[in-house]
C-alpha cells in the first residue's frame, strides 16, 4: 500500500510542477527528471539490491564504501559532461548543480533502502517511500504559491526531499565494523548489476533526455514528457518493488530453476492480459487522462499513447526477469538483458523520422528485446551459481554446522 501511496504522489508532485511551468520548461524539468533517475537509480539500486540480498550485518560496510565510490565517479562525470548537460536542461546551470547534489544525495538514500530491506523493515522502508513523496509535493506546492515558474528552481525540491527524508536515517543505522563481505567482493557483484542498471535506467529515463536535446520545438517535448511520464504510472510501483521481489524469487530458484520459469509464465499470461487493457484504456481515455491531470496544452494523440502502455508492459516483464536473474546468482545475464534492450532502442531510435514515433518504438522494441532477452538467458542457464557469490559459503558451512549438531543432539 505504502508503495502504491508513493507512486500517486510522484504523479501528483510530478502534476504540480507541470501546471506551474510552461511545456517547454516541463521538457527541461523532464530532463532532469530523467537524469535524477540515471545518477540514483542507474548508480545505485546495485548497492540496495546486494545490500538486501546479503543482510545489512554482514555488508553495510563494504556497501557504504562502495555506494561513496560510486558517488565520487558520479561527480567527476558531471563535471566533465556539464557542457553538454546544459542545454537539455534549459542554459541553466543551477539545475546542473542539483543533478551533482543529486549524486550525494542518492547515496545516502539507496542505502538506507537497502539497510531497511535486508533488515526486514519493509514498513519501515514503505514509510520513507511516502514521506519523501510527499515532501516532494509539498516543497513543490510552496514554490507554485511563490510563483515560482523556473524547472531549475522545481529541480531542488527533488534534492531536498530525498536529503530531508533519507539522511537522518542515515546515520540512525547500525554499523559492525566486522561485517563478512569485503569491500573487493561487494563490488565484483556490483559491477555486473550496474552495468545493467545503468543501461536500464538509459532505456527508462534517457529518451526525455534526448527528446529535448534533438527536439526543435520545446513544447513537443514537454507534451511527451507528460504523456510518458502518466503511462508509466505501473512503473513508479513496480521499480520501487523490485528489489523486495528478491526474497521471493530467491525461494524459488532454491527450490528449483522450472518453478521460478514456472511463475514467470504464468506472470507473461498476466501482463499480456494486462498490456491488451492497458492498450485499449490508452487508446480511447488517454488523450483525456492527460488533459485533466496535466491541462490542455500537453495533449498528445491516443496512438502515441496505446504504444508507450504496450511498452511500459514489456518494460514490466523485464524488471521482473531480471530480478529472477538476480536472485539466481546470474548476474552478468541482467546486464547482457538490459545491453541488448538499449541495444535494440538505439537502432530504433537512429533508422525512425518522426521524434515522438521513433521514442516510443524504441522504449517498447528495447524492453521487449531485452525482457526476452532475460527469459531466453534464465531458461538456457545452467545449475544455480550462488556458491559462489560472497557471503553464500558463510551461510552453507553455517547451515552444515547447525545440521551437524543436530544430528549429535539425535544420536545422545
Amino acid at each position: 500500500m505504502c508503495v502504491v501511496v508513493s507512486g500517486l504522489l510522484v504523479n501528483a508532485y510530478l502534476a504540480v510542477v507541470a501546471r506551474n511551468v510552461t511545456p517547454a520548461e516541463y521538457g527541461y524539468f523532464g530532463a532532469f527528471w530523467s537524469l535524477s533517475l540515471l545518477v540514483g537509480f542507474g548508480a545505485f539500486l546495485p548497492v540496495e539490491q546486494e545490500l538486501a540480498r546479503l543482510s545489512p550485518a554482514k555488508a553495510m560496510g563494504a556497501a557504504t564504501k562502495v555506494a561513496l565510490g560510486l558517488a565520487g565517479v558520479e561527480l567527476l562525470v558531471v563535471a566533465a559532461g556539464s557542457p553538454l548537460l546544459l542545454d537539455p536542461l534549459g542554459g541553466r546551470p543551477w539545475a546542473v548543480v542539483a543533478v551533482a547534489a543529486l549524486c550525494l544525495v542518492s547515496a545516502g538514500q539507496f542505502l538506507v533502502r537497502g539497510a531497511l530491506i535486508g533488515g526486514g523493515r519493509l514498513a519501515w522502508h514503505g514509510g520513507l517511500l511516502v514521506l519523501d513523496t510527499a515532501l516532494r509535493v509539498l516543497f513543490a506546492l510552496g514554490l507554485g504559491f511563490a510563483v515560482t515558474t523556473d524547472s531549475a528552481g522545481f529541480a531542488w525540491t527533488l534534492v531536498a526531499a530525498i536529503a530531508v527524508a533519507h539522511l537522518p536515517v542515515l546515520f540512525l543505522l547500525p554499523r559492525d565494523g566486522s561485517g563478512e563481505v569485503s569491500t573487493s567482493d561487494f563490488l565484483r557483484s556490483a559491477l555486473p548489476l550496474l552495468l545493467g542498471s545503468v543501461c536500464a535506467q538509459l532505456l527508462l529515463n534517457g529518451l526525455p533526455v534526448v527528446v529535448a536535446a534533438v527536439a526543435t520545438d520545446s513544447a513537443t517535448a514537454g507534451r511527451f514528457l507528460a504523456a510518458f511520464l502518466l503511462v508509466r504510472v505501473p512503473l513508479f510501483v513496480a521499480v520501487p518493488l523490485q528489489t523486495a521481489l528478491l526474497p521471493s524469487l530467491t525461494k524459488l530458484s532454491q527450490a528449483g530453476k522450472g518453478l521460478l520459469v514456472r511463475a514467470l509464465a504464468k506472470l507473461t499470461a498476466v501482463l499480456a492480459a494486462f498490456g491488451l487493457a492497458a492498450a485499449v484504456f490508452a487508446g480511447l481515455l488517454g488523450p483525456w487522462v492527460v488533459r485533466l491531470v496535466f491541462g490542455d496544452s500537453y495533449e498528445l494523440a491516443g496512438g502515441d499513447l496505446v504504444l508507450m502502455a504496450v511498452g511500459v508492459t514489456a518494460h514490466l516483464g523485464l524488471i521482473v526477469t531480471t530480478q529472477a536473474l538476480v536472485a539466481s546468482a546470474l548476474h552478468a545475464k541482467v546486464a547482457w538483458s538490459w545491453l541488448a534492450g538499449i541495444a535494440s532502442a538505439a537502432v530504433v531510435f537512429a533508422l525512425v523520422p518522426d521524434l515522438l514515433l521513433r521514442a516510443e518504438l524504441s522504449f517498447l522494441v528495447g524492453s521487449g528485446l531485452g525482457w526476452f532477452t532475460g527469459m531466453f538467458l534464465l531458461i538456457t542457464s545452467g545449475e544455480d551459481r550462488r556458491a559462489r557469490r560472497p557471503g553464500h559459503r558463510v551461510d552453507l558451512l553455517r547451515a552444515l554446522r547447525v545440521r551437524a549438531d543436530q544430528l549429535r543432539q539425535g544420536r545422545r
